[in-house]
């Protein structure tokens, strides 16, 4: 069968790469946080995180020859069913999240698209939240019916998104280096060297999410023509060329946009970038309506895709039985119509709560893209613990591709998981300063999120899910024990 499959080329694989993992506002968000120290940071994430993953994920495809290497047999492999189930239902509920980031800005991509301009004010947190769930509500409702033409819609925008990037880097540096135009912050070894505080490794998450899709293309090792050779050839070039694209957006922007513009502008700074960029060569309010609506096509397919897809997926690798019958239900279109319902009521709480917390616009997006972030990074540690325990105990298994000797992949995999764990951590928990200050206080500053608030919605929401899961799966083993026992008398 696997001799039998349709190869693909290099390029192919190098194209599917960009497609999967660079995206334009990931740029906009990491300089709007940390400023021109984004350069440096997205280059070191490529280079000790996106390379080292996407081989050892290319190492689990090859293990996994005869499935389709989804990320529970990956888990399976090494750890057994349980904890790969645990990985599987993860990268579920990080979806969960994902929605609440992805919802907000759709509703922002639409206003400049119809409008021209961002029609919600700093304090419109609670219409944000409640339009976003009418919206999430309506692509469920799409979602069950089943739509096929939503993905080429989303190909093309998926395309134009990554032309728009490359573009207005194009563009900004013919600014500064052909119109002779002058750099609009200064760029220096100060600015650009990271400045260690909260704020910047809760921010490194986030660089880690926007280099991340190893699981997208990993895939792919047993696919690629030329073999394994060819995979991390092209895997090396891939991953160098986006960081060298992000660390040259992130210049980009530097050129364009003053700090001051920039500085934790979550929801206009895309918009401005490229206004800005339009004014220099006669290009007026139409820019920024031509970027709104391909961010709005990219945006809205991908919410219809991903309402369903992550929900299909589970259903289809785990273990039958364990969330009940009532809630694997399907329709005639095979879509789990009663799971999907369940994820917009959750979808609902999670974009409720935040809301009612944090006073401005940018507050909320920058909490929902930071959880967005933090919680992107559970599956990995899954993986990466699948992956140091398959190094240990499962070395001698058959596979066409290895990551160096044993004691390379699971030193490799340590430093990963540790350099994870801190991340994640960091992401996860609100700045101590904040949190004395708060406690000393019990102050808080105008349009910002109450931290001890922040810290509760992020813990208890991670506490709550991977809690559901495990007890689901506790509940399905001793249903399954008491169905063996049962069998063993007969």
């Amino acid at each position: 069968m696997t001799e039998n499959r349709k190869k693909i080329s290099a390029t192919s694989f190098l194209l599917m790469a960009f497609t999967a993992v660079f995206a334009f506002n990931n740029i906009i968000n990491a300089t709007a946080s940390i400023g021109l120290s984004a350069v440096l940071t997205f280059l070191f994430a490529t280079i000790f995180y996106f390379i080292p993953f996407a081989l050892m994920i290319g190492e689990f495809s090859s293990a996994n020859a005869e499935s389709e290497s989804g990320v529970y047999s990956w888990i399976r492999t090494s750890l057994g069913e349980k904890w790969a189930f645990l990985g599987s239902w993860s990268y579920f509920f990080v979806n969960l999240f994902y929605f609440t980031a992805l919802l907000p800005q759709i509703l922002i991509y639409a206003s400049y698209t119809f409008t021209g301009k961002n029609i919600f004010g700093s304090g419109a947190t609670i219409a944000i939240s409640i339009l976003s769930i009418f919206l999430f509500w309506l692509a469920t409702f799409v979602s069950i019916k089943g739509v096929s033409w939503i993905s080429k819609v989303t190909d093309v925008s998926g395309v134009a998104r990554i032309l728009m990037g490359v573009g207005f880097i194009v563009f900004a540096l013919a600014v500064v280096f052909i119109l002779g135009e002058p750099s609009a912050q200064e760029f220096t070894s100060e600015s650009v060297m990271p400045s260690m505080n909260w704020n910047y490794f809760a921010t490194l998450a986030w660089i880690l999410q926007a280099v991340g899709g190893a699981e997208a293309i990993g895939v792919y090792v047993k696919d690629i023509k030329g073999g394994n050779k060819t995979f991390i050839r092209t895997i090396i070039i891939a991953a160098f060329s986006i960081g060298i694209m992000y660390a040259l957006g992130s210049v980009a922007v530097g050129l364009i946009m003053p700090a001051e513009a920039l500085q934790d502008n979550y929801s206009d700074a895309l918009f401005e970038a490229f206004a800005i960029l339009g004014s220099y060569f006669g290009i007026g309010d139409g820019i920024t309506r031509f970027v709104g609506l391909i961010m709005l096509l990219s945006a809205v397919g991908s919410l219809v895709i991903w309402t369903a897809a992550p929900v299909k997926i589970l259903f289809s690798e785990i273990p039958e039985g364990i969330f009940g019958k009532w809630v694997a239900k399907t329709n005639h279109e095979g879509n789990p119509t009663n799971a999907l319902t369940l994820q917009a009521v959750v979808v609902t709480i999670l974009l409720i709560i935040p809301a009612l917390g944090i006073g401005s616009v940018n507050s909320l997006l920058k909490t929902l893209i930071n959880m967005t972030a933090a919680t992107s990074l559970i599956p990995v540690l899954f993986l990466l613990i699948a992956y140091i325990m398959f190094r240990v105990k499962k070395d001698d298994l058959p596979r066409t591709f290895k990551v160096g000797k044993r004691s390379t992949g699971i030193v490799m995999g340590i430093m990963l998981l540790v350099f994870f764990l801190f991340a994640f951590f960091v992401s996860t928990f609100p700045s101590p300063a904040a949190l004395m200050d708060y406690f000393a206080t019990g102050v808080v500053a105008e349009g910002s999120m109450n931290p001890l608030f922040s810290l509760t919605y992020n813990v208890v929401g991670i506490v709550i899910f991977i809690g559901f899961a495990f007890i689901c799966y506790k509940r399905y083993e001793r249903k399954e024990k008491i169905k063996g026992e049962e069998n063993g008398h007969n």
